[in-house]
């Protein structure tokens, strides 16, 4: 199977994208190819509302590609930061950037990190929403981190909470029974 994570987070060190990277290791052991797409590697240009009904004309060969890297995924999980009561806004350009119905009977994880108190529900359920909107199945567990579930070295943060590493292996697994 193909699995396309999605990182709404441009931090220079961050918390969902390490997040992110562990939940992509676990499918990588279960031999599942695995494609990240950082939002600060390669960003979206803004969504063109004319492009809409069908992105894989937009003038933007980046936004072609990501058109085409979820057209061709079988599973997507979804990955913001906490960013004023919701998912950040770079996530949502490039939900914006897809059609309608981008994710038609595609399953799709939903994981976050807030800065100090675990308050996933306020990034994830808009998130969810959105999902729902785009005709998508979010898979009932979703993976809330904060903080203080990571340490730091110099490039990065290292997931070390076992309760988010057990909750983040009960996505995956239950992103593959259902697929």
């Amino acid at each position: 199977m193909k699995i396309l994570l999605l990182c709404g987070s441009i931090a220079e060190k961050s918390h969902t994208l390490s997040l992110l990277d562990y939940i992509g290791n676990l499918f990588s052991q279960e031999k599942h190819k695995v494609t990240l797409w950082d939002l600060k590697k390669k960003p979206l240009p803004f969504a063109l509302p004319e492009c809409h009904k069908d992105p894989t004309k937009h003038p933007d060969e980046v936004v072609r590609n990501f058109v085409d890297e979820v057209e061709h995924s079988d599973i997507i999980i979804l990955g913001s930061p906490l960013y004023h009561g919701s998912f950040s806004g770079v996530l949502k350009n490039a939900l914006d950037n897809l059609r309608y119905d981008a994710l038609r009977g595609k399953w799709v994880g939903l994981v976050g990190n807030s800065g100090s108190i675990r308050a996933d529900h306020l990034e994830l359920s808009p998130m969810r929403q959105v999902v729902n909107t785009l005709v998508g199945y979010s898979a009932q567990t979703q993976v809330g981190s904060n903080k203080s579930d990571y340490s730091e070295t110099d490039k990065r943060y290292v997931l070390e909470d076992e309760d988010i590493k057990k909750r983040s292996q009960r996505l995956v697994d239950e992103l593959l029974s259902v697929n």
